[in-house]
């Protein structure tokens, strides 16, 4: 059974009264005959309901239509009938008496009819929907009076319109409100198109973590974030995704509509806690926080590094995580900071294990400068260079005191540095690392043994003197040129050596200190040729130390080589003879030898 209706009162003894006035003035005057959506429509539990259609606005009308306020306006609302013979509304003119003056006399004036006020429509609210309203507490709540009448569409909607909002009610999803004055999503759901965009509610406004939610049929969500309400399709790919995630418990509220037209026909839209990206190549995926803003620092999607095709995946080694993209991954930990990796050096780093490998996690970008690359790791670095490819490169050696400012002495920005070790004073075995720059940053090509003076070094600052003493010098001195029996390939200028070929060893001579050519052999001075040639190839290949050199101090010493023949020198470093060759291939000029005492070298 129907359950009994509920009525607005407010003003009804007065429109009761209103409305017997105007009967008792109408007399037996025929009513109007009400038209059939002026009767209550039953309750949608009462059974079959009229039909109806939904306008735009939001509301369902009877078969009418709505006037541009929104209000249903039906068509076959009953109106007074029209005056006419015979309704009783109009008398017949009265013939002259013979007895009636000849002039007419105005006729004394009457006491006006007092005006009475049309009786004010009053409408019922029943069955689910008057539940719903009593329990928002009624004309005294946040809908107010009833101001329509229940209608019902032929799909089984249902609708009765208040002061504050609308309550639809469905078998499937009972009744709910929309409130159209409080609240924050209701007034962007009458603004935004109501029922034509969103459907009918399939629940109330309701609090979530960051603001209020409200959900439609269309699958289209409402959300207030404390400032601005934004809409989340549930069944598109980002809506759906943000639901997968626990939706507001997730990523949170909405920050911005969804936007599309991105790069390759992507579309992303912001939340509290992260945004979601969408491609037809990678699907959805969330990008948040400290990996967001590195990934956005690079150019996002619109840089090499593409979209997300993964989400953030944490529970990485050092309580790291990870996320991987189209060009390239990026790597965070609270050690290391976030940064990414990719291309030749991105493989050369997952070939090695990644973050679990003995490189760890990255501690910077990867920087590059005249076709070189380089990026810093944890435990080493990775190199790249266009015609040798991609090598690791440990920080366990000197050349790491070069890039943190643990070297005494400057690299003048040198290609390459050669640095000769000895581990105190008086000590002739040494050794050498060879360190290169990749992009400004110093790593060891090689490591080897080496021999310098046989009486080890000088402190810095004090000259080697004559080679006999055989000490060798402290410092950095540059190289420019390279000597031999022939040119191996080199950058440097090369001297191929003859018979002829001597070295100034007698201060105060125009030759000390320089190479000169001539047939005799004189006091201090070096013939080349024969120690080329002799059995132990000393200057079989050779490269010029700038000690001394080009602003000549007299008997300060002289003849300082990097050459063959590994064993203590009367000054000059000697190393294997593969190391000789590839340092003479590799140097180019203003490239620097820095040497001496560990002590003396680095702080």
């Amino acid at each position: 059974m129907k359950p009994a209706a509920v009525v607005s009162t407010g003003l009804l003894a007065r429109r009761s009264l209103a409305a017997i006035a105007l009967l008792l003035a109408l007399g037996v005057a025929p009513l109007a005959t009400a038209p059939a959506f002026a009767e209550e429509v039953p309750s949608p539990r009462a059974g079959t309901s009229p039909t109806g259609e939904v306008s735009p606005t939001g509301e369902v009308t009877p078969t009418g239509e709505a006037s541009p306020t929104g209000e249903v306006t039906p068509t076959d609302e009953a109106s007074p009938p029209a005056p006419g013979p015979g309704s009783g509304s109009e008398a017949p003119e009265p013939s002259p008496s013979p007895d009636a003056p000849t002039t007419l006399e105005e006729p004394a004036p009457s006491e006006p009819a007092e005006a009475s006020e049309p009786p004010a429509p009053t409408f019922t609210v029943s069955g689910a929907i008057g539940a719903k309203w009593l329990g928002m507490g009624g004309a005294a709540g946040v809908l107010g009076e009833p101001i329509s009448k229940e209608y019902c569409a032929e799909s089984g909607l249902c609708q009765q319109k208040f002061e504050g909002g609308l309550i639809y009610w469905t078998s499937t999803d009972g009744a709910q409100a929309v409130l159209s004055k409080t609240g924050h999503t209701g007034p962007a759901f009458f603004t935004g198109g109501g029922l034509a965009v969103f459907g009918y509610p399939v629940g109330d406004e309701t609090t979530v973590p960051g603001g209020t939610l409200q959900k439609f049929s269309s699958g289209k969500l409402l959300v207030w974030n404390g400032t601005e309400v934004f809409r989340i399709w549930s069944r598109g790919a980002i809506g759906g995704f943000w639901a997968a995630l626990g939706s507001t418990a997730g990523l949170g509220v909405p920050l911005s509509n969804e936007t599309c037209g991105l790069r390759n026909g992507g579309c992303y839209q912001s939340f509290s806690r992260g945004t979601i990206y969408w491609s037809p190549a990678t699907g959805a995926r969330f990008v948040r926080g400290a990996i967001q803003t590195r990934w956005k620092s690079v150019g996002a999607q619109d840089s090499v590094m593409g979209y997300p095709v993964t989400s953030e995946i944490c529970g990485q080694p050092a309580s790291g995580c990870l996320q991987r993209f189209q060009g390239g991954n990026i790597y965070w930990s609270p050690g290391s900071g976030v940064w990414v990796v990719r291309g030749a050096i991105g493989g050369q780093y997952a070939a090695a294990g990644a973050n679990r490998g003995l490189l760890l996690y990255p501690l910077s970008n990867e920087k590059c400068a005249g076709g070189k690359c380089i990026q810093n790791f944890q435990g080493g670095f990775i190199g790249w260079e266009g015609h040798a490819g991609t090598r690791i490169y440990s920080k366990g050696t000197e050349c790491q005191k070069l890039n943190n400012g643990k070297s005494k002495f400057p690299t003048y920005g040198a290609n390459r540095v050669l640095l000769t070790v000895a581990r105190d004073y008086k000590v002739s075995r040494s050794t050498s690392i060879y360190c290169k720059s990749l992009a400004g940053t110093y790593v060891p090509d090689w490591k080897t043994d080496s021999y310098v003076g046989a009486s080890g070094f000088k402190p810095p600052g004090v000259p080697s003197g004559p080679t006999r003493y055989l000490f060798s010098p402290t410092g950095s001195f540059s190289v420019t040129e390279a000597f031999g029996l022939g040119n191996p390939g080199t950058k440097l200028a090369y001297r191929t050596l003859n018979p002829r070929s001597r070295w100034g060893g007698n201060p105060w001579t125009p030759t000390y200190n320089k190479y000169f050519e001539s047939s005799s052999w004189v006091g201090w001075d070096e013939n080349m040729w024969y120690f080329a040639t002799r059995s132990t190839h000393d200057y079989r290949q050779g490269v010029v130390i700038n000690y001394n050199r080009p602003n000549i101090v007299q008997n300060a010493g002289f003849a300082i080589f990097l050459h063959m023949n590994k064993v203590p020198t009367a000054g000059c470093i000697s190393l294997d003879d593969w190391a000789v060759l590839d340092y003479i291939r590799k140097s180019a000029p203003g490239d620097r030898i820095i040497m001496g005492t560990y002590r003396d070298l680095f702080r």
